[in-house]
This record gives C-alpha cells, structure tokens and sequence, in this order.
C-alpha cells in the first residue's frame, strides 16, 4: 500500500479502520429495505435479526476479491477516457454533483437551478484546464423529477466530449435508460472493460439500504454495462460517530455493504469508492464541508479504497462561505490540497460554495485557478543533474547578464513556474484604472466570454437517439408534461 503525500493516517490506523468496519457489519448489520437485495444477502449466508442484515466479514472480503482490478469510463472522445484502479495517480478532477440552487457569488442569494443553468454549466465545465470529468451541477427543477437525470445527461453530452460521470439514481428506470443513452454517446457497453456510464448509488446513514435506490441498484448490475460508484454520506456526531476514525470506519462499512451487494447481484460488476463524509459545527450541529475535517477524511478514505485495489472518488475544495470571499478561498485551498495528496483517481468539489447547497459559473472559473495552484503544489520539481547544472549557475553568477541570460533559465523558466488561469499579477495602477473590485470580477469576465461560445453539438443521429430515449421513459413513467428535449438545449 503506497502512503499518501502526507501522513495524517498511517497503515495501523487504515487496518484498525478496516477491522472495526468489518465488527460493525457483523455485530450491527444493516438494514435492508429492498427484497430482491434481502433474499441475495440471505442466500449468501447473512443472518437476519431485528431487521438488520448482519454481514459476516467473510462474505465481505469474498465480495471485495470479486471487483475487478480496473475499468474504464469511457468518453465521446476516446483520448479522454479514465482508467479506474486503486494506484495513485493520476487525479482526475470533476464538479460536485445535485445542487438545487444557483447561488449569487456576491450576495449569496439563492434561486432554483433551471435547465438553462445546467446547459451554461457544462460549457463552462468543458472549458476548464483543470477539470477532467463532468457530471450534472445541478438538479433542474423545471423537468419532471424521474426524468430530470436524463435531460442533465443529454445537456452533458451536447456541450462536452469529457467522460460523463453518471447522475445519482433512484429508481431503475432511470438507471436503464442512463446506461442506453452513454452506449449511444461513446459507442461502449462494457465489452473489453470499457464502460459508458458509471452510476452512484447512495446508501442511507446510518447503514441502510434504501428500497427504490437499492432495487434501482440490483436491476441495472444485472443487466450489466456499467461501473458502479458506491456515495454514501454521513455526518460526523449526528448519522455517524463523532471521532473521524469511528465516523470513516462507518462510511467505509456502508460502502462495504453496497459493493458487497452489487457483488452478490452480478460478480465482477466494477465498484468504486465514493465517500462524503461531512464534520458538523460542534456548536450547532449544522452539516459543514469546508472545514479541514473534509480533507482529513478525504485522505484516510483514498487509503482504505487503496487497500481495497479500488479507485476513490474522494473530495477536495469545498467552502461553507456563503459568499465568494477570503473564507472561500482559503477552505477550498485546504481541502483541494488535503485531497490530492492522497492521490485519489477521482477528486470531486469544483464549484461547490455554501456547503453543497449550491453553485455558479463564477465559482467554476475561479476553482480552475484554485486547482492550477494545487496540482502545481504537489507536483514533483526537477533535481536532476541539469536542473542542478552548476556551470549554469557559476554563469549567471560570475556573467554580469543575470540568469535572465542564461540558456539555462530561459530553456526552465516556463516549466518550473505557474502560469495562472485567472489571477491578476500586474501593477496596482492598472488594477485600478481596470475598475475590478476583486477576482470575481476577473471570473464573471472569463464566464461572460465562454458561455457566447457555440457548443459543441452532437452528431444528429445520437441526438435523435437521446431525445427518442427520453421520450420512451417519459411514456413509460407517465410524464405528460415533460419538455422536448430539443428545446431544452435551445434547438
């Protein structure tokens, strides 16, 4: 097992983590609120008692032997694809997920996200050095609910040719369709362990698996075809104990549960580890996600995903700021750095502000800047015998030109230093003849120019195909009154 970048955990704590999940499986079980998941727990040789399935640890262990070592999300552009396995590195960066609101960056007002939202969203989010991945931003309000997943992942496909992470599912048909549309975007269906989509499911805390998610669940890992993200998210002293180790060895036994079910349904099913544990503020008990506790986390569940040979989709910045401000900043600059030390595959947490609870495209454009800074950070500087040549120093030295002279500085002065996506490094004069008040100004420029750019487009039969599909669960759901679909994207 290959440490961190930074020792917060070491391997006794990740093993005693491990162990105790492993106890609490047994000794609490979980509780298990669909039937076809029951009886596959049941049939494996689980006990059942007061309502909670308890798990014995060799049927755990026996689950986790069945993930595969690595597959591959696919993208609409083969170069971009992702490979998912337990190494560290690379990281790969994506957004948050699921808000409900846009927010006012400079007053922190809220409204509710509209598809509109969500098209400008994902082209910001194709537009960005630092994001690798994009999922839905937001949860629409103005489609139907049970399709809502759907219209957010053709708006993903129309603006960006990066791997689409899948929406959160509840309900199995959402899942089904999902998975069609992703086999129409990137021509994958899982053969050669390549994937179209990968689908979260989230279990309930404190150690529930709930019916209609969980159904949802078992019916898709049966039909086969996709990679599965286990997301659970618990809160540190109110669903989970209030020490972090005892709180991540609970989250760790929730995912545990999940993959061990996704298992028992479909062996060999690819699973990857989701964590979303949140602090609270020990004054209030209020959820908060931009306190350092989110980075601390984050580093110990890359490590036991890493135990496991399982890739961690952990989080990195994050704010509980209500507003974008010194406080944003300086939170989501901890935790981005927290989490990429851990080297996950997956880093989540662009252009999350107020806890989660919302977004906007300024705070996209300005977290691309916060991850150009960190990636920097921890990546490694040369010291070899040409980044060390001393005859190159002796002349910058001893030459009277200054190492602006030198071959030696011209031929490492763009590699060694940032180059900044948004921050301003000219003169005070000329800040202040610009008019800017701060770097959101700077970001609602950059917004303002990527958001009039054209998008990318789909090639038309793919795009007969998502709308047609669309159409097909909306019928099958009974959504009258859901919109065209071509609408929806401006068309």
């Amino acid at each position: 097992m290959l440490p961190a970048r930074i020792d917060i955990w070491p391997d006794e704590a990740i093993e005693a983590m491990h162990l105790a999940s492993l106890d609490l499986l047994e000794r609490a079980g979980v509780r298990v609120e669909s039937p076809a998941a029951l009886d596959l727990f049941v049939a494996a040789g689980c006990t059942v008692a007061g309502g909670r399935v308890r798990v014995p640890r060799q049927v755990v262990l026996d689950a986790v032997a069945a993930c595969p070592a690595s597959s591959t999300l696919a993208a609409r552009d083969p170069s971009l694809a992702i490979v998912l396995d337990g190494e560290p590195g690379p990281t790969y960066v994506h957004n948050m997920g699921g808000a409900a609101d846009v927010v006012e960056p400079r007053s922190g007002a809220l409204r509710r996200a509209r598809l509109r939202d969500q098209v400008l969203g994902a082209r910001v989010m194709h537009s960005l050095t630092n994001q690798h991945c994009v999922t839905s931003l937001w949860q629409p309000q103005d489609v139907p609910g049970e399709l809502e997943p759907l219209y957010s992942y053709l708006v993903l496909a129309f603006e960006t040719d990066k791997p689409l992470g899948g929406p959160g599912i509840s309900h199995a048909c959402q899942a089904r369709y999902l998975k069609e549309m992703a086999t129409a975007v990137t021509g994958a269906d899982g053969t050669g362990g390549v994937y179209p989509v990968d689908l979260a499911f989230s279990p309930v805390s404190p150690l529930v698996l709930g019916g209609d998610v969980t159904e949802a669940l078992v019916s898709q890992v049966r039909r086969g075809g996709v990679i599965v993200e286990i997301l659970p998210c618990p809160a540190a002293a109110t669903t989970a104990p209030g020490t972090l180790s005892g709180a991540i060895a609970q989250q760790n036994a929730e995912i545990l549960a999940a993959l061990t079910l996704t298992q028992l349904a479909a062996p060999g099913t690819p699973v990857y580890y989701g964590p979303r544990l949140s602090a609270v503020d020990p004054r209030s008990g209020v959820v908060v996600s931009g306190t350092p506790e989110t980075g601390v986390a984050s580093v110990a569940a890359v490590l036991l995903a890493r135990r496991y040979g399982l890739a961690c989709d952990c989080y990195g910045p994050c704010s509980d700021s209500k507003v974008v401000d010194a406080q944003y900043g300086y939170e989501r600059s901890v935790n981005a750095l927290l989490g990429l030390a851990a080297r996950p595959r997956l880093l989540s947490g662009v252009g999350e502000i107020q806890a989660g609870v919302g977004s906007c495209l300024e705070v996209l454009v300005i977290d691309d800047e916060v991850m150009n800074n960190v990636f920097y950070a921890l990546a490694e500087r040369p010291w070899d015998a040409d980044a060390l040549d001393v005859d190159a120093m002796v002349d910058g030295v001893l030459s009277g030109r200054g190492f602006l002279g030198t071959k030696h500085t011209r031929r490492y002065i763009r590699s060694e230093f940032v180059a900044p996506l948004l921050s301003y490094r000219g003169g005070l004069g000329e800040w202040q003849a610009s008019g800017r008040a701060g770097v959101l100004d700077l970001a609602a420029e950059r917004v303002a120019a990527v958001v009039e750019r054209e998008p990318l487009g789909l090639p038309d039969d793919v795009l007969d195909e998502l709308c047609r599909l669309i159409e097909a669960c909306a019928a099958e759901v009974g959504a009258a009154a859901a919109p065209d679909p071509r609408t929806a994207l401006g068309l």
